[in-house]
């Protein structure tokens, strides 16, 4: 009789958990782990798929227009975007639009002259599921999509050169490996 129970255990144990798995939500980003994806529409309306920047060091960066801190960071971020973006870098400003309003993200937006996409997460989901509860938020992302670094607040240029530029100088450094291995 016992012997005939631990099988269907072992098969109710299975389906319980692909149940389980079926409708459950990608983890929250950790340090070291993988990114979840996402996919949002920015102001402009274009997709945005942050799988689609594997290759690149990506800041996913969450704000609102009335964040006394998100309003120090961005022109931050801006001269970032200029200054590095033929390195590889690339920042996605993720506004919590179910906390703001879209009149004032674009008033945002034209004040600092943000050049880089300004995503909107209108349901919050994305927030929630990245596990923003203050803001700013940001998570620098390496170029094979793993989180490098979590920083709840302010990003700083202090925090660019400790975590941002090692990462963009590391496919520099490669790069110049590969041309040297390719020479005759």
């Amino acid at each position: 009789m016992i012997v005939g129970i631990v099988p269907r255990l072992a098969w109710l144990s299975a389906l319980l958990a692909l149940l389980a798995a079926c409708g459950a939500t990608p983890p929250a980003p950790t340090q070291g782990r993988p990114a979840p994806d996402f996919r949002l529409a920015s102001l402009a309306g274009e997709p945005v798929r942050l799988s689609e920047l594997r290759g690149n060091v990506v800041v996913v960066n969450f704000w609102a227009s009335w964040c006394g801190p998100c309003e120090q960071e961005t022109p931050r971020f801006v001269d970032w975007d200029q200054h590095h973006r033929d390195a590889g870098l690339r920042i996605l400003g993720i506004n919590t639009l179910f906390q703001d309003s879209r009149a004032a993200v674009e008033d945002f937006a034209q004040r600092y002259a943000v050049s880089y996409p300004i995503l909107l997460d209108e349901s919050g989901a994305v927030a929630r599921q990245w596990v923003v509860q203050f803001l700013p938020r940001s998570y620098v992302i390496d170029r094979q999509g793993v989180v490098r670094f979590i920083k709840q607040g302010e990003l700083t240029d202090e925090d660019f050169e400790a975590h941002i530029r090692p990462l963009l100088e590391a496919q520099s450094r490669r790069t110049d490996r590969e041309r040297v291995a390719l020479r005759p």
